[in-house]
């Protein structure tokens, strides 16, 4: 292309542009990735002062949460190449958590592949990190009082929910997984689990670890450093070798931190439940517009008006409210849990909506 070719090209697309906005809008499929942040605080960064051995193992996790999705999306739908890449994997992960990565990264930086395919996900992801880290940090900042650390919890919960584009819901999880995305009647449900047990296995005993840190940061108080690093030790001899068989809730690894903090509590659970959702869609191969189906997930988990009035310490049971953050207990290995509560609730009205349409009972004849 000469440069009269090209002045010609310019003045026709600036022409089209300025006739046809929505159109060019939607040929292109532009859509908006500003970055939000934040918010400055006197707390900021004390969870990597106090605890860089914990800042660095979180890098790990959203390394592997990220990354996954890219992985998925370029491994065929064959099983040994599924199995192959799934145990690779997993021994990339065990090795970064010798040789962690120095600063957490964005999820768009370790999953370039689908943060094209799906812009708005990684945004929501990285969005919920920051609440982790604010929360992290305030728990560890030993010159708060408990009045103020909980007086910041909720700042810093409100400062989320104020980009409702981006923050997931604070309702309980049974909210979202029963009532919003029915969760059971997804046909790519478990796809990724039935497909990938080593990563799933990864990123379940990740689902233990975030959690008992904060419990542990509750329950240790100003002796937190040594608690927190005795988890460390468990995680990777324990969790990484024997991981839970399930998704384990806040209500179950963090009872006393649920309490102080249930908006966030649930908004964690919602973003754990939402990595399962993005794996599901992207191993299906049964899901063949992977983009509409994560967007359409993203709209239904995303905070709404009168959520926060669902987020009560006694909106959900506590199992286990006398746990101990420093010991992995038999039943997180096995049982149901309240994961298994949860999916026997959805399983319920499943039968019940099958009963109405047969009007036989739900049997076959």
């Amino acid at each position: 292309m000469d440069r009269r070719e090209f002045l010609k090209w310019s003045i026709g697309a600036g022409a089209t542009l300025l006739c046809h906005p929505r159109s060019l809008w939607e040929a292109l499929a532009w859509e908006q990735r500003d970055e939000i942040y934040r918010r400055r605080a006197p707390y900021l960064w004390a969870f990597y002062k106090r605890h860089p051995e914990d800042y660095y193992l979180t890098a790990v996790a959203h390394w592997a949460h990220g990354s996954i999705s890219d992985v998925v999306m370029r491994t065929p739908y064959e099983p040994e190449a599924i199995a192959e890449a799934d145990s690779r994997f997993l021994a990339q992960g065990k090795a970064l958590l010798d040789r962690p990565p120095k600063g957490e990264p964005k999820q768009d930086y370790v999953g370039p592949a689908f943060a094209r395919l799906a812009p708005l996900a990684p945004k929501v992801i990285d969005w919920t990190h920051e609440l982790h880290e604010a929360l992290y940090d305030l728990m560890a900042d030993d010159r708060m009082t408990e009045a103020e650390r909980l007086h910041a919890i909720q700042i810093e919960t409100d400062y989320y929910l104020n980009e409702p584009e981006f923050a997931f819901s604070p309702a309980p999880l049974e909210v979202i997984v029963n009532d919003r995305l029915k969760l059971m009647e997804q046909p790519w449900f478990k796809a990724f689990r039935a497909h990938w047990p080593k990563a799933t296995g990864l990123f379940w005993a990740f689902h233990w670890w975030h959690p008992v840190v904060y419990e542990a940061q509750v329950v240790h108080g100003n002796a937190q450093r040594a608690a927190i690093l005795k988890i460390d030790e468990m995680f990777k001899t324990e969790l990484i070798a024997n991981p839970p068989n399930r998704m384990l809730l806040s209500r179950e690894t963090m009872p006393r931190f649920c309490r102080m903090a249930p908006a966030a509590a649930n908004i964690f659970d919602n973003l754990h439940q939402f990595h399962g959702v993005v794996y599901d869609i992207l191993a299906s191969p049964l899901v063949h517009d992977k983009q509409a189906e994560l967007y359409r997930m993203i709209g239904l988990m995303l905070s709404r008006p009168g959520d926060r009035e669902l987020a009560r310490p006694d909106a959900v049971p506590f199992p286990h409210p006398d746990l101990d953050p420093l010991v992995y207990y038999e039943w997180m290995r096995t049982g149901h849990g309240e994961m298994g509560r949860i999916m026997g609730m959805g399983g319920a009205q499943m039968e019940m909506k099958h009963r109405s349409v047969t009007g036989d009972g739900g049997q076959r004849k």
